[in-house]
């Protein structure tokens, strides 16, 4: 599939980058024999998301306390100085789980033992850079999974859905985490085609109004869109896993998003600045609305498989 692409994806990657707004036009004006069509290559740039992430590996000095503003990671003499922040957080949570012990909101308490699960991991990461008995990347989300498997061993982390079939699913999933995460990373790729359908209507509602655009136009966008931003996360990966915290490469990936929905807004449909300006902005809360939905259906998927 890689091969039949032949040249076009040099053609096509590069104005993705940099002209998503007019590839995405010439696209739908017909204009498609030097591009890749805009589905193989979702298919294909979201396959190679997954590819990187099945090999991502967070260093423990990446997160709230174990890693400083300039990315290195932290020193045994910062470690000793975050480890009673670490230690006073761990604390609170165990305060506010006291208090939701008798709370009848679904989900609460085990939302809590859960935050505590990544507290204590973050505290222990921190306190064994301070004994200096750790200086190594650690795969973050196969050690989370090992905290989680024991906690809900011994009792200290329940769950409650507010459906006793769901709870059965969800303390069965909980004793195999590990497996848990293998379908949940299997049903993402699986299921990554949801995005689209889940985008579209968003770009219904601020197009309606305007004549000359199709819901097809918005199918070109989507997938074109979601292409780029999955090149982003690749990127952002493999930067993680390399540790690399400079501003020089973060600081532009957190900007490339909104400047690039802008930039293809006012190619794709012909808009002002004001016009791709306003849209820009609730399109970005409609992604963050979008990914939550994305991740709702994977959760349920993996609890109820």
């Amino acid at each position: 599939g890689i091969t039949h692409f032949d040249g076009k994806a040099w053609t096509t990657l590069p104005m993705l980058m940099f002209q998503p707004g007019q590839l995405t036009r010439s696209y739908i004006e017909g204009q498609r024999a030097r591009y890749i069509a805009p589905v193989p290559l979702f298919l294909l740039v979201v396959f190679l998301m997954f590819f990187v992430f099945s090999f991502m590996q967070v260093p423990d000095s990446v997160g709230s306390d174990a890693k400083i503003a300039d990315g290195r990671i932290m020193t045994q003499a910062q470690a000793i100085k975050a480890l009673p922040k670490a230690e006073a957080e761990i604390a609170k949570l165990d305060a506010q789980i006291k208090a939701a012990a008798d709370s009848v909101e679904p989900g609460e308490l085990a939302a809590l033992n859960g935050m505590r699960i990544g507290a204590v991991y973050a505290r222990d990461s921190i306190k064994a850079r301070a004994d200096g008995t750790e200086d190594r990347t650690l795969d973050s989300p196969g050690e989370l999974a090992r905290q989680t498997k024991e906690a809900a061993k011994n009792g200290k982390l329940t769950v409650d859905f507010g459906n006793e079939t769901l709870n059965v699913k969800a303390r069965k999933t909980l004793k195999n985490p590990e497996l848990a995460l293998y379908k949940l990373q299997s049903k993402a790729y699986k299921l990554s085609f949801l995005l689209v359908p889940l985008s579209l209507p968003w770009l219904w509602l601020i197009f309606f109004w305007r004549r000359g655009v199709a819901m097809y136009d918005h199918a070109i966008f989507t997938l074109y869109s979601i292409s780029f931003m999955s090149l982003m996360f690749i990127v952002g990966s493999v930067a993680l896993t390399a540790n690399i915290g400079s501003e020089y490469l973060w600081v532009p990936l957190a900007l490339a998003p909104g400047v690039h929905m802008f930039v293809q807004l006012r190619g794709a449909y012909g808009l002002g600045w004001w016009e791709a300006g306003w849209r820009t902005g609730f399109l970005q809360m409609a992604a963050v609305i979008t990914i939550s939905l994305y991740f709702v259906v994977l959760v349920v998927a993996g609890v109820l498989d």
